[in-house]
């Protein structure tokens, strides 16, 4: 277990020790979805701390600090954290997380009132219908415009309000249990559209087109369920068969083809809905795959085992040799954090590494490539806390 400094603040409330409690309960839920996975692929183990010596756990710890500290300069008036309005609430959602992820709460202690001003931004961005978007979604759906990008904001932020719920109290907790209601609502509702392919059934995309034409990938569907488990493990009503046929949409991602796994081994979209797509089979895909599977109960499922073996065979990709770099170190320390043993032990170092090298001088990571760059240096920052903080256990969905 973890002894030092970056533990001392924690301050949950017995709310949150209920929330952790479901999320243990939660991998257990139908035997069918949750049987034992093999030692060697989930280790038995809880002791993160094992990846680095305590002398790289306090560099760690002092990065993870003057990220925070830049975090905190970059937030504007009304409570977000700056990026495009495309990607708002989302980003501001992933700021907040990050400071959570390091023991900070609403309304306590040195971050408590940013917190909570960022999480007054986020709920102030719920439309009429349910979602969570800054800007209103319209048809058509174009690149990065609020059509392509709405169920992205919808997903994280409420993902974010899952995991905040239990640390707020008085109106500002009755906001939130009444905005987290009405976007489930939303939620369930994109889920059930009808897909123009079976396949992509269970899944989430984007929020045109809608039924008959609606579509299901990866990208999304991972934040989808995560938004899900952490509503769950706030005590919100969500029934299994939500989970069930996410999850199944996710097992038809994996790419068995050993000949296509040299990027990862999970499809941006089953290849029986997109048999003349690019199949887009990346790190940020497998390790999101990895992760939902993993939490769900599903510990078993080949692309696990594959993705496993995927890690520990390849080395890490440096930022300039993949897509989606932040994104999916994010993603990738929590899942190998939740495999946990020598396969956490292997790659948990190379993410910090890679982490610490790219940290500037005022604390930010720089913007991304590709696609990422264009959400700037609060979203890169944000998901680099992120990724070097799962050893801490302070997100309640995350917990091992």
């Amino acid at each position: 277990m973890f002894t030092f400094s970056m533990i001392s603040n924690r301050l949950w409330p017995l709310r949150v020790c209920a929330a952790i409690t479901a999320t243990l309960l939660l991998a257990r839920l139908e035997p069918a979805c949750s049987q034992e996975a093999p030692a060697s692929v989930i280790a038995e183990s809880s002791n993160l701390s094992s990846a680095l010596p305590p002398g790289e756990w306090s560099r760690v710890e002092a990065t993870v600090d003057h990220g925070l500290e830049w975090l905190a300069s970059q937030q504007a008036e009304d409570g977000r954290f700056p990026s495009t309005e495309a990607a708002q609430p989302a980003v501001t959602s992933l700021a907040i997380m990050a400071f959570l992820s390091r023991g900070h709460v609403p309304d306590q202690g040195r971050y408590g009132r940013q917190i909570s001003a960022a999480i007054d931004f986020v709920l102030s961005t719920q439309r009429r219908r349910g979602y969570f978007s800054l800007m209103p979604v319209a048809p058509p759906q174009q690149h990065l415009n609020p059509a392509q990008t709405a169920h992205y904001n919808h997903a994280i932020a409420g993902l974010m309000l899952g995991e905040v719920y239990g640390m707020t109290s008085g109106e500002r907790s009755r906001q939130i249990e009444s905005a987290i209601a009405k976007a489930l609502i939303y939620h369930r509702e994109v889920q059930t559209r009808q897909k123009s392919q079976e396949g992509d059934i269970g899944g989430w995309r984007y929020a045109y087109p809608e039924s008959p034409n609606a579509s299901s990938d990866m990208s999304v569907t991972g934040w989808a369920l995560m938004f899900l488990r952490s509503a769950r493990n706030a005590e919100f009503n969500i029934p299994r068969q939500y989970f069930d046929e996410g999850l199944d949409f996710v097992e038809r991602c994996h790419e068995p083809d050993a000949a296509q796994q040299d990027k990862g081994v999970f499809r941006y979209r089953p290849l029986v809905s997109a048999p003349n797509e690019n199949p887009q089979i990346t790190l940020a895909n497998t390790a999101s795959a990895m992760l939902t599977l993993i939490l769900g109960g599903r510990h078993n499922h080949p692309g696990v085992i594959d993705g496993v073996r995927w890690f520990r065979t390849n080395e890490y990709p440096r930022p300039w040799r993949t897509s989606y770099f932040y994104l999916g170190s994010y993603y990738s320390s929590q899942a190998m954090a939740q495999v946990g043993g020598d396969t956490w032990n292997h790659v948990f170092p190379q993410i910090a590494a890679a982490m610490l090298e790219e940290q500037q001088e005022d604390g930010s990571w720089p913007p991304g490539t590709g696609t990422e760059a264009k959400f700037g240096s609060v979203y890169s920052t944000s998901l680099a806390v992120l990724a070097l903080t799962p050893a801490y256990q302070l997100l309640p969905i995350y917990q091992r």
